[in-house]
């Protein structure tokens, strides 16, 4: 019997390499095709297949990350 390997959203983080967050974020937003499991976000080879042939436009940088940076930026100016 051939199993079907499903991938967690951090084993497809790895692969795609960004955060399991970005992961659910596109998920959440119907931009990524995944499977659901109960609450679970799980992917086939096929889901990566996919995922990597649709070019995605970088995501818009949140409040918090600009914040972030603007931080950062200060502390090395002091």
């Amino acid at each position: 019997m051939n199993e079907l390997k499903m991938l967690t959203a951090a084993e497809m983080a790895a692969r795609l390499n960004v955060s399991t967050d970005t992961v659910r974020r596109m998920c959440h937003a119907g931009k990524w095709p995944h499977s659901k499991i109960g609450r679970l976000f799980r992917f086939t080879e096929g889901h990566y297949q996919a995922i990597i042939a649709t070019p995605q436009p970088p995501e818009p940088w949140t409040k918090e990350r600009r914040d972030n940076i603007a931080r950062m930026l200060r502390q090395l100016s002091k």
